[in-house]
């Protein structure tokens, strides 16, 4: 069965940015694909992870989406690169503000002052 692409993958200036189609990043199979298809665009060859997660439009996410997340932060570290988000709307900002994410991710308001922070 072919998976559905949840993700856009795209390259400006060295650095991947991610967009996520779907508006809700809650029940447990979209975020293990999303998951999925964020770790296959990743770069295998030990180099520094560049990467910055576009929020824009979404409206849900769940405790398994932060997990992965957690996960991902720690993988884009060992390669000593970085990992940006960018454009959380409020109330998802509210949801990482809540579980202390705020201090473990770097949450720029855009796209442009996230992608300021690689140069």
């Amino acid at each position: 069965m072919a998976v559905t692409p949840r993700i856009q993958v795209s390259e400006i200036n060295g650095v991947q940015v991610i967009r996520f189609h779907d508006r809700h990043l809650f029940d447990e199979r979209t975020v293990r694909e999303v998951a999925d298809q964020i770790l296959a665009a990743l770069p295998n060859d030990g180099s520094p992870i560049r990467l910055v997660l576009d929020f824009t439009d979404i409206n849900l996410v769940s405790s398994t989406l932060l997990s992965k997340l957690i996960l991902l932060q720690r993988r884009v570290a060992a390669s000593n690169g970085k990992l940006r988000l960018c454009e959380l709307s409020p109330v998802i900002q509210g949801v990482f503000r809540t579980a202390n994410l705020d201090r473990l991710f770097s949450i720029d308001r855009d796209q442009r002052t996230a992608l300021d922070t690689f140069h």
